[in-house]
């Protein structure tokens, strides 16, 4: 039992001086100071150039009187799904039938008179009577049937002008028919991915749907904002199929190519990608956030120059974009600049206090293992550090409020 109990504590004692020196090791290998360059980022707001596009059917026409006339039926209400050819308005049709009955009528008279002039010379005269007599019948049963509106394409009615027994002049609107079974839009894409054919990706009011590319034309000038931003940008007419009539005309589409985050511009040398055959991952940028590091993830929009990138990214207005560091920094990490006034203080230094100069010597201090820090997140885990600690605002005790004088 007395062996068992010293093999124990000699066991002890050897765990003890490992775990010593495994910390004096990574307290050695972990620097505590860095130079590093900071600036302060420019941004702007994504919400000039989101410009919403509309959704339009395939096909659109408006139904019109033919000649001046009374609307005598409209049977059919807005929104009523109609047949190719199926009956939508009845214009009166009192006077069209009379002018078709007298040229019946003189079709007649003329079959008659050149029955009698037969052997005539001139019955070559009556002849062409007849005829002329014949066209003038078809042309007033074109006008009989002309008092009958017919939707020309299976569709639905979204719009109904007139009522039944109002005078309606020549071209006066009636109704509007549309095919909605596939809808379009025009919509800006990047220039790279708006071929002709291709299948594209848009947001319909919060939907996904696909559709497909059949026309790319210049930007419009309703479009002129996106000038400003470093995609190439193309007005692309999308189709998208509509069978199920899930959705309608006139909703806001949303390109995936326009930003949806604050946009920056930033030195092409602030910019991380991931590594070869990581998955999951994309480029990112760092900056210092209320005195920590942290990655924020960034969607690269072009090059404005060849050492510029323009991006989009969760950016903050205070955060300041680390463009280069001599040693790694990991997200979390507490950055304490040690030049300056501020420094010489002991104070925190939030931003470098001079963006003009290479870089400016900080202390840092990496996070604990286990703790992370992403964007909009903060580490609190911190070391020991030879400036006082900073008392995390969930920390600082409430100031209490003035008492009120008794009442006299």
């Amino acid at each position: 039992m007395m062996v068992r109990g010293w093999s124990t504590a000699l066991l002890g004692l050897a765990l003890v001086a490992s775990t010593m020196t495994t910390r004096t090791t990574r307290a050695q290998q972990t620097p505590d100071s860095a130079k590093v360059e900071s600036i302060p980022l420019e941004l702007k707001s994504p919400d000039r150039y989101q410009i919403p596009s509309v959704l339009e059917p395939i096909r659109r026409v408006t139904i019109t009187a033919p000649s001046d006339s009374i609307l005598r039926s409209l049977e059919l209400p807005v929104g009523s799904s109609v047949r190719d050819r199926q009956e939508i308005a009845q214009l009166d049709r009192a006077e069209a039938l009379a002018r078709v009955k007298i040229a019946e009528a003189n079709v007649k008279e003329m079959q008659a008179t050149l029955a009698l002039l037969k052997e005539a010379p001139n019955a070559a005269v009556a002849q062409a009577q007849l005829e002329a007599a014949q066209a003038r019948a078809e042309l007033a049963t074109l006008d009989l049937d002309r008092c009958t509106l017919r939707a020309p394409f299976a569709g639905r009615l979204i719009d109904v002008a007139v009522s039944p027994g109002q005078f309606l002049p020549k071209g006066a609107k009636v109704a509007e028919l549309v095919d909605d079974t596939s809808l379009r839009v025009l919509i800006p894409l990047d220039r790279s991915v708006a071929t002709v054919g291709s299948n594209v990706k848009i947001n319909v009011e919060g939907q996904v749907v696909t559709g497909k590319v059949q026309a790319s034309l210049p930007l419009p000038e309703s479009h002129a904002p996106l000038r400003e931003l470093t995609t190439a940008f193309t007005a692309a007419w999308v189709i998208i199929p509509n069978e199920k009539g899930e959705l309608e005309p006139g909703q806001r589409a949303l390109s995936p190519s326009l930003p949806t985050s604050t946009l920056a511009t930033i030195p092409a040398r602030a910019l991380h990608q991931p590594a070869k055959g990581a998955t999951g991952s994309g480029p990112h940028v760092q900056v210092i956030r209320n005195e920590y590091v942290a990655n924020i993830p960034v969607r690269i929009l072009g090059n404005p120059g060849p050492e510029r990138v323009q991006v989009s990214g969760l950016f903050r207005p205070t955060d300041a974009l680390i463009v280069s560091s001599s040693v790694p920094l990991i997200a979390g990490t507490l950055i304490r600049f040690s030049g300056g006034g501020g420094a010489a203080n002991g104070g925190v230094e939030p931003t470098n206090p001079d963006p003009a100069e290479g870089g400016e010597v900080a202390g840092i201090t990496p996070p604990r293992s286990g703790s992370r820090g992403s964007a909009g997140t903060t580490t609190k885990s911190r070391t020991s550090s030879s400036a006082a600690p900073r008392v995390p605002p969930a920390n600082v005790p409430a100031t209490p409020k003035a008492t009120a004088p008794p009442p006299f």
